[in-house]
Formats: structure tokens, C-alpha cells, sequence
């Protein structure tokens, strides 16, 4: 007995076998903050050994008079069980040999769920032989639980030693179910850091893109095989209660975030490959960097066929830094600015304008945006680069703007019909200037019987001007519009037959 307890007492006293170096070495280059929690998972097991040694200690020297088995008339080298040992359980062992089918990482929620399928069955083993079949493949497969899988198991742990000390073999339900609450709290602890450091970085105020790219890039990047499950989880959790705070680039970022995640979870994957998460952090840079809703207005524009008119430009303008962000200065201008420069031959010389104005006033503002005060000035500024100069006139002709394809003689006659017959005595002039500028702009796109629409149109036009007058004649205007839909609608040519 001497000679068991003091073999025992040397080796937990004595010095590690390996010196620091080897130890480092075999502790590999893993992170300060995972090889914490590694040495704090390895001392819990260390103790639940030592408290196991010490009972052995105790048994032993309660049943020392007894004497050799062999030598007593005993049953030979075998003898009973204590009363807290037990085999481990069949279930159990069958639930954590299924984890052994799978590959990579282990995370704490497959883990959570793993032990919930091992001890959920309420035979009363919980806290014997269903922890022994849990604890031993975790001690055998640690290298593959992630550090909040081994908080998982430290959970459980605590709950069957609670169990153990009543001496009970079981987790009682109330305990069990406040057990399995623990574990499906234990969130990814990268991607809890890395939203604190957003939390702390942002005060409190609205989150930019950037900002939300930057920390879904930082919490995912542990390579644990949680990008697309527990580490999602946690930006959804916290994204449900900071709403209020993300811009429109943010929820954004989120939306391609959550995307990635999904494609790999409908194959059944809880973590994203080296190729997926670099095309994700590229996707999300894209989108945090640009500004939603001036793309979203450059985007109108891209619908619209033909020339920008100034008119145009100052429209998508105001409604693309209409969200007050305090962007207009810098990620707005730098979105309409990208645009202008891929679609420069589109902008008439009034839409160049309208964007030098805007870089004008931006550059004066700073990178903090412009105040109500200073954007006002700069759209009644705007307002005088026009285009097209009569209202009815120009919404007729954005009409054919919206048109794909060739505009037809009978497309643009009934434009003119609707631009210049309002009766305002602008028909020769500005609605006919209005008109012959976008009959310029857009020659490439009418067909032969709308080029003799125009020149139509500018034959009764200039006879007008000629008298002195800005307006057709009522009589002379319905003479017109009788002449282009007739041009524009050609009769078919009779057949011609030759008598023999």
C-alpha cells in the first residue's frame, strides 16, 4: 500500500517528462486564446483524473487487511465494481461513434446535439456510463472539438459531477434541461470577439458596410468549420438585436454573408472551403465599400435608353443621397462617379454639368457630407443645366426613352402629338428645340419613317418661326400630325398586272 500511494503522489509531483521546447512543439501554432482554453479543458480532465486516484487511494486502503485475493479464497484477480464505476453505455457509445462517420472540426452545437442523442433516453446513466462513453471519445477525439465544443463538454462535466456527488447515476430533467440551455448558449467565441470589437469600435452609432465586412472576415477566419453555422448564428443573433444600427450597406454585406453560408449548408457542410471564403470576403469588400442607394439610382439609369439628360442626372442624384448617411461626399460620389465614367457617352452636355456640380459641392463639404443647407443650394444649381426645357415635352420624350429597340414613326409622332399639343404656343419653340435635340441624340435609334417624322416637324415648325410665331396653328397642327401618321404608315403598294 506504502509503495501504490507513494508511486502515485511522485507522479503527480514529479516534473513533465517533456522540456518546453517539445512542448511547444507538440502544442503546434495554434493562438494564445486557443491554447488557453486548451490548458484549461486539459486541467479539468487532470483534476477528474487526480479525484479518481484519490478514491482508488481511499479503497484500497479501507480493504488493505483483507489481504491477497489469490491467497484469501477469493475470486482470483477479479473483484467487484465500487459503486460509482459503471460500464459505458451501449447508446451512448453508438450516438459518439456516429461523430467518427463525419469529417472535420467538431462544433459545440453537432457536439450539444451528439450528447443530447447520447444521454436523452432517461435510463438514468447520464451521469455514469453515458458520461464515460462521451468523456473518453472526447479525450480521444480532442484534437478535433473546436474550443466551444470543449466548453460544451465542460458543461457536461459539471452537471455529472453535480449528479455524482448527490450519488446519482442520473441527471435529474430539471438539471438536464438547464444542462442542454448551457450548451446551446455557447456561442462561436471568434465571432463573439470579433462583434465586440465592432461594438467598441462603432460607439454604439450605425454600422457601414466596411465595418460589417471587416467582422464577419475577422470572426470567420479561425478555419473551425463554423462559418456557416455557429459563427452565422452569432451575426444573425446580433444583427436581430442591432437593426436600427445597420446602414443599408451593412444588411447588404449580411445578405451575401448569409448566402455563402446557405449554398454550403444545402450540402450539408456547417464551414466554407479556403475558395468560397476567399470569393466571399471579395464579394462583401464590393459591396461594403460602394453605397446601396446611389447604386440602386445608377441602376435606373442604366434602364433608361438613349442620353442622360441633365434632368435625368439631378433625378438620380437626389434620390441617391436622399438616405441622409452622411455619404453624399464620399461612397455616393464615388458610386455616381464610377457610373459616369463606364457610361460617359450616354451624359449630354448638360448631365456633365449637373455631375461637376456635385463634385464641386462634395469637395466643399468634406468627407463629413452634406448638410440640408448645402445640398439644397446644389439642386437649385443643378436645376439649370436642362436639357429639355418644356415639361409636357420632356416627359413625352422619356417615354420613348423607357421604349427598348427602334422608335417607330408612329411612336414619335405620338409624342409629338402628346408634347405639343398642350396648347401653351410653344410648338415651334421650346418644345420643338426640345424635341429636334432628342431627335439628335437618338438619330441611331428611329427608323426611316420617324427620321421623316422629324423633318416633318420641322417643316411646319420653321414656317411658324418664319411668320414670327413660337406656336402652330390649331389647323396647321392637325394637318401635321394627319401628314406623320400617314408617313408613318405607309400604304401597301397595289399589285400592278400586265395584260398579255
Amino acid at each position: 500500500m506504502t509503495t501504490i500511494k507513494s508511486t502515485v503522489t511522485t507522479s503527480l509531483n514529479s516534473n513533465a517528462a517533456l522540456g518546453k521546447q517539445e512542448a511547444a512543439l507538440l502544442k503546434g501554432s495554434s493562438s494564445p486564446a486557443k491554447q488557453a482554453a486548451e490548458m484549461k479543458a486539459t486541467l479539468n480532465n487532470m483534476k477528474a483524473q487526480v479525484e479518481g486516484l484519490k478514491s482508488q487511494l481511499a479503497e484500497l486502503k479501507a480493504n488493505q487487511h483483507l489481504g491477497d485475493q489469490f491467497t484469501t479464497g477469493g475470486r482470483g484477480c477479479w473483484t467487484p465494481p465500487n459503486d460509482n464505476w459503471q460500464p459505458k453505455d451501449l447508446g451512448a457509445m453508438v450516438e459518439m461513434n456516429k461523430l467518427n462517420q463525419t469529417q472535420g472540426p467538431i462544433g459545440a452545437e453537432q457536439f450539444a446535439d451528439s450528447i443530447e442523442a447520447a444521454v436523452g433516453d432517461l435510463d438514468g446513466q447520464a451521469a455514469s456510463g453515458e458520461y464515460r462513453a462521451v468523456a473518453d471519445w472526447a479525450a480521444n477525439n480532442r484534437e478535433r472539438l473546436t474550443p466551444e465544443a470543449r466548453q460544451v463538454m465542460d458543461i457536461y462535466s459539471k452537471y455529472a459531477a453535480l449528479s455524482q456527488s448527490r450519488g446519482e447515476s442520473g441527471i435529474p430533467q430539471g438539471d438536464f434541461k438547464k444542462m442542454l440551455a448551457e450548451m446551446r448558449d455557447v456561442g462561436d467565441a471568434g465571432a463573439k470577439k470579433a462583434l465586440a470589437n465592432l461594438d467598441s469600435k462603432t460607439h454604439g452609432g450605425t454600422v457601414s458596410g466596411q465595418d460589417m465586412a471587416r467582422a464577419i472576415q475577422t470572426g470567420t477566419a479561425d478555419h473551425d468549420g463554423q462559418a456557416a453555422g455557429a459563427e452565422l448564428k452569432e451575426f444573425e443573433k446580433w444583427a436581430t438585436k442591432n437593426e436600427s444600427r445597420l446602414s443599408p450597406e451593412a444588411k447588404e454585406v449580411l445578405d451575401v454573408y448569409r448566402k455563402a453560408a446557405k449554398a454550403a449548408q444545402a450540402e450539408g457542410r456547417s464551414g466554407l472551403t479556403d475558395k468560397e471564403t476567399a470569393a466571399l470576403n471579395k464579394e462583401m469588400r464590393k459591396v461594403g465599400t460602394g453605397d446601396v442607394s446611389a447604386r440602386k439610382a445608377t441602376e435606373a439609369l442604366d434602364k433608361e435608353q438613349g442620353p442622360i439628360s441633365g434632368e435625368d442626372l439631378t433625378k438620380a442624384i437626389k434620390d441617391g443621397i436622399s438616405d441622409t448617411d452622411g455619404h453624399s461626399s464620399t461612397s455616393e460620389l464615388k458610386e455616381f462617379e464610377k457610373w459616369a465614367a463606364k457610361n460617359e457617352s450616354r451624359l449630354t452636355p448638360e448631365a456633365k454639368e449637373v455631375l461637376k456640380t456635385y463634385q464641386q459641392a462634395a469637395k466643399k463639404a468634406g468627407p463629413e457630407g452634406m448638410t440640408q443647407k448645402e445640398a439644397d443650394a446644389m439642386f437649385k444649381k443643378m436645376e439649370g443645366f436642362k436639357t429639355f426645357h418644356d415639361s409636357s415635352m420632356r416627359n413625352a420624350l422619356e417615354g420613348l426613352d423607357s421604349k427598348k429597340g427602334k422608335i417607330s414613326g408612329s411612336d414619335l409622332t405620338a409624342a409629338i402629338e402628346k408634347g405639343a399639343g398642350d396648347l401653351d404656343g410653344q410648338a415651334a419653340g421650346t418644345e420643338f428645340t426640345d424635341t429636334m435635340k432628342w431627335a439628335r441624340q437618338n438619330y441611331d435609334r428611329l427608323t426611316p419613317e420617324a427620321k421623316k417624322v422629324v423633318d416633318t416637324y420641322e417643316k411646319y415648325a420653321t414656317r411658324s418661326q418664319a411668320q414670327g410665331s413660337t406656336g402652330i396653328d390649331q389647323k396647321d397642327f392637325k394637318k401635321m400630325i394627319n401628314e406623320m401618321k400617314f408617313i408613318s404608315n405607309p400604304r401597301p403598294t397595289r399589285p400592278v398586272f400586265f395584260s398579255a
